[in-house]
């Protein structure tokens, strides 16, 4: 089901209210199976398959899992990096080798301990990115905070944001200069390849 259009054209509050309401709906069972079909699509990627490094957010409870791509990171050796909050709206991204180094951090995400090595934006190959909506354009709709496209700002990295496919518009998402557009859009039911 997509977003009424009304709301498409509203303002991002409207729009993060909308949609953060309709997420705790969902049933788990939902989301998994959503998380696992996208995750699947990932790993058919030929741009996924070359990445020596990648970067990927570490899910909520409401959002896309991303435990199993985690995972499947780590065990093709490639080398694993998520985000961690230094402060508001800023971010950086640091190594990890197993998802026993989490703990819930800043608004309970899981992060890595601040002794976690650093990888500069520069070395990621492949950036795996969250939103609670995305438009055809590649533009997502995030929670608020800048943290993302601040830190996408610094890197010519491929970007992938994982959306669901009842929140992928055709219309343009409300959007500002900063916002960092995404080359691939993955739903359960479709690679939507941007750029």
């Amino acid at each position: 089901m997509k977003l009424p259009l009304l709301f498409v054209m509203s303002s991002k509050a409207a729009l993060r209210s909308l949609i953060l309401e309709q997420r705790a709906q969902e049933h788990l069972e939902e989301r998994s199976a959503r998380a696992h079909a996208i995750a699947q699509s990932l790993f058919a990627l030929p741009v996924y398959q070359k990445a020596g490094t990648i970067f990927c957010y570490c899910s909520t409870e409401l959002e896309l899992r991303t435990d199993e791509i985690l995972t499947a990171v780590l065990k093709a050796g490639k080398t694993l990096c998520v985000p961690r909050c230094e402060g508001a709206g800023q971010m950086t991204a640091r190594r990890i080798d197993t998802l026993d180094a989490l703990r819930a951090g800043r608004f309970g995400i899981r992060e890595p301990a601040d002794t976690a090595p650093v990888i500069l934006p520069e070395a990621i190959d492949l950036c795996i990115i969250p939103c609670l909506s995305a438009d055809t354009k590649g533009y997502r709709l995030g929670y608020g905070g800048g943290y993302y496209d601040r830190f996408l700002a610094h890197t010519q990295m491929c970007k992938i944001v994982l959306c669901a496919a009842r929140y992928l518009q055709s219309q343009p998402l409300p959007r500002e200069k900063t916002d960092i557009p995404c080359h691939y859009i993955l739903t359960e039911r479709q690679v939507h390849r941007v750029r």
